[in-house]
């Protein structure tokens, strides 16, 4: 072999630009095959970023019982060698083929719920365009990859609301309420694009997990460090309900389609605010003038009844 035109996969062994070339075809015909499956673009490229993974481990893609051990093997959760078999069994679809799929659960764990203070100091450790991506994950609830896809004729400047138009598999598209301050930082990001955060996930996560380690090294706190894309979302159920106590609310914020799904964010709740009273002072208005002060003074609006309208705030 020519070493002077030898390079390294990312596991660390040595192969020539054909082979590479060959990896590259294999991988582009696949995500090809999941597009025109109807794949979600977001599972096409993690699809696709799995299957490199096993290529990259020269595990024998064409031996599904090479392919059972090499998973197995893999030093990592349950829920990632799950997300394996996945990839493969797609891949092994594309070929025609069938195989005897290996069985993976995660482990059921409560998600972590940083405190409201952690989580800004985790947004405003962060770059511009990341800072105002992570104010939107907190503002709206929104999975990340749903946030990634907001184009700027999803925000309504005016009513305050961004619609979540483009929800990943399994959740329903909705519209959020959001502040005025989302929505100036939303709108002093450069309009290049349809899309309002123009970078690739890939990307976004690495620049956000060098960050949140510089954020938990600056406020001597380690448990920024846990603080995922995905715990924001996790952060507004949990808030909402203890605001709220409407699960339905926090169903259709979230955009499930099941409330199983939610019920999650009932035990979330209780655990983190059982020494808190939850008591409310209501207060009924009658006309809008009366609405707007009980609003001005932190009250929120329940419901209408008998022609009124019902206000609440907790104790």
């Amino acid at each position: 072999m020519d070493h002077a035109i030898e390079t390294k996969t990312v596991a660390g062994e040595i192969t020539s630009p054909l082979e590479q070339q060959t990896r590259k075809g294999l991988i582009i015909n696949f995500m090809l095959y999941m597009k025109k499956q109807g794949f979600r673009p977001s599972t096409i490229t993690n699809r696709a970023e799995l299957l490199s993974n096993l290529i990259n481990q020269r595990v024998d893609l064409e031996n599904p019982e090479d392919v059972k051990f090499a998973i197995a093997d893999k030093k990592c959760g349950e829920g990632y060698k799950k997300n394996l078999v996945l990839a493969y069994d797609t891949f092994l679809r594309m070929q025609g083929k069938k195989w005897d799929k290996p069985k993976y659960k995660p482990d059921p764990k409560l998600p972590f719920i940083p405190l409201e203070s952690e989580i800004d100091q985790v947004v405003n450790s962060a770059g511009k365009r990341t800072s105002t991506f992570l104010a939107t994950l907190k503002e709206t609830g929104a999975d990340p990859g749903e946030a990634l896809a907001i184009e700027w004729i999803d925000v309504d400047q005016e009513k305050r609301t961004i619609t979540i138009n483009h929800p990943v598999k399994g959740h329903k598209p909705r519209i959020i309420n959001v502040s005025s301050a989302l929505i100036n930082r939303l709108e002093a990001m450069p309009k290049t694009t349809d899309k309002i955060f123009n970078v690739k996930m890939r990307t976004l996560l690495k620049n956000y997990g060098l960050q949140r380690i510089t954020a938990a090294k600056k406020f001597n706190n380690p448990r920024l460090k846990s603080i995922k894309l995905t715990t924001f979302r996790h952060w507004k159920a949990t808030m909402d309900y203890h605001k709220t106590k409407d699960i339905l609310w926090v169903m259709r914020m979230l955009g499930h389609n099941s409330l199983k799904t939610t019920l999650i964010y009932i035990d979330l709740e209780t655990d983190l605010f059982k020494e808190i009273n939850d008591g409310f002072t209501v207060r009924v208005a009658t006309s809008i003038d009366e609405a707007c002060k009980l609003l001005e003074v932190c009250f929120e609006y329940v419901c209408d009844m008998e022609d009124k309208k019902l206000f609440r705030k907790r104790k």
